[in-house]
């Protein structure tokens, strides 16, 4: 009986170890599951290096470092390193493709998990090499010889970029340059002695555009040029082309300068001569006299001057260069017309060419203008418009003359009334007969003579009286009278 108990004893002993541990266990299984419950337990995968991760193209890509943590909110806060864990890694990167790539990283650690994404991008950083074909070591290299040399340009990505190469000369040197197709600059410079590529800068005064009326000579505006490193090259600069000042046109103007390095600068002035505009003429209503008198003043004109205070009486005196200057003066100051005749009569030299007749036009305009303080545009030719004589100097010079006076803003008188005093008449009784013809003949009458002769100026006054008993008005020229032109012989 003894021994049955023992054995029973024994074995209610070893249920009751066993169930002791039976409960710890689950004392620890439970404490675990509260723990992971509690302790919210998650895990971490950070990748080592930059973001993104620059791969240089041709390159191998080496991946960098990665780390797996597991952190708790209660045990682990500062994470425990899990180096047992299964890692993924998806994507891939081609180092001989340009571009960007994205790599994600997958850890899976008893049932937890983690992931993060890694950026790579490979790229092309290397500026293309430009290389410069030696030149022989000899004196005599000419600026060409520069600008001609040869060179090449490589890129590791693009290979061959010679074909993009720009050039730019500037003063000592060529410069080279080439962008590949990522942005990359490459650049290169050949040092040449003495090379100039800048032209001159050519300045011209009063700029590119220039108006001037016909009959006004054309006097040069002014240029300047000036050029690094040869400074003042005015005195070289090269000018071409004429201004036709009597004709209306646009006349071009070129004016060219080179440097010592042969660069060259050119600039155009464009030259419009143009037409003035002429007056509307304005014919008399009433019968009118215009008593015009040519080549004066001379030694008669003081007293032809009292006679046509006497009467009333204006007329108009077609001068020239002939001394009198202070009886020109009492012309416009006792208010008669004053015009422009010649300067010094001398045919032949005065219709020699347009030129030479606007020469005297013109210094006889200062003249007057000088001695009295009018500038008039009233004017007669010698010989008048339709004079023959000039056909020895210059063949259809008065055709021309008359188109380019008017141009110029002058106004031409003729006459329809000859008194012949230059001609046949040679006493005072004929030239009034010829006058007093003419006017019964012509109802508004431009008569000519002349006051350097006496015996016509004594002609005036009976001229006049005749004209006034006859319900004649007598009246100076102005811009708007009539012109009574002639018919052209030349």
């Amino acid at each position: 009986m003894r021994a049955i108990d023992s054995d029973h004893a024994a074995s209610a002993k070893g249920k009751r170890l066993l169930g002791c541990l039976l409960a710890v266990a689950l004392l620890l299984t439970a404490g675990w599951f509260l723990v992971f419950r509690v302790n919210r337990f998650r895990l971490e995968i950070s990748l080592e290096g930059t973001d993104p991760v620059m791969v240089e193209y041709g390159s191998s890509y080496r991946e960098p470092e990665w780390k797996v943590t597991l952190r708790g909110s209660l045990l682990w806060k500062d994470g425990i390193d899990v180096s047992d864990a299964d890692i993924t890694v998806d994507g891939t990167v081609r180092d001989d493709v340009l571009g960007k790539y994205r790599l994600t990283y997958t850890a899976r650690y008893f049932g937890l998990q983690a992931s993060a994404e890694r950026t790579v991008w490979v790229v092309d950083t290397q500026c293309p090499q430009i290389e410069l074909e030696e030149l022989p070591e000899k004196d005599d290299l000419t600026l060409e010889d520069y600008r001609n040399a040869g060179f090449a340009a490589w890129d590791n990505y693009d290979g061959d970029v010679t074909s993009r190469v720009k050039r730019l000369e500037s003063v000592g040197k060529i410069e080279y340059a080439v962008i590949d197709s990522s942005g990359n600059p490459g650049y290169a410079q050949r040092l040449v002695p003495d090379l100039d590529p800048v032209p001159p800068q050519l300045t011209l005064t009063g700029g590119s555009a220039y108006e001037l009326p016909v009959g006004s000579p054309y006097i040069e505006p002014g240029y300047s040029a000036w050029d690094d490193p040869c400074g003042d090259l005015t005195p070289q600069v090269a000018v071409e082309g004429a201004v036709d000042w009597l004709t209306p046109g646009v006349y071009p103007v070129t004016y060219t300068v080179a440097d010592t390095a042969g660069n060259t600068a050119t600039a155009t002035r464009e030259v419009q001569v143009y037409a003035k505009p002429r007056p509307q003429i304005q014919w008399p209503e009433e019968k009118t006299v215009y008593l015009t008198f040519d080549d004066g003043p001379g030694p008669d004109t003081p007293r032809l001057l009292d006679l046509l205070d006497r009467y009333g009486v204006k007329a108009t005196f077609f001068v020239t260069d002939s001394g009198y200057d202070d009886v020109m003066k009492q012309i416009v100051e006792r208010g008669h017309s004053i015009g422009i005749h010649t300067v010094t009569h001398d045919y032949r030299a005065i219709y020699a060419s347009p030129e030479a007749y606007f020469a005297d036009l013109l210094e006889m305009q200062q003249i007057i203008y000088r001695n009295t303080g009018v500038l008039t545009n009233l004017m007669r030719f010698p010989g008048g418009s339709s004079n023959t004589v000039s056909r020895a100097s210059c063949q259809g010079i008065m055709g021309a003359l008359t188109k380019m006076v008017q141009d110029a803003g002058f106004c031409y008188f003729d006459w329809n009334v000859d008194s012949d005093d230059a001609g046949h008449a040679k006493t005072t009784k004929t030239v009034v007969r010829n006058v007093i013809d003419g006017i019964r003949e012509n109802p508004v009458a431009a008569v000519l003579q002349h006051d350097i002769h006496g015996f016509s100026v004594e002609a005036v006054e009976q001229i006049i009286q005749w004209g006034l008993e006859n319900g004649y008005t007598f009246q100076a020229l102005t811009e708007t009278s009539p012109g009574f032109h002639h018919d052209i012989q030349n």
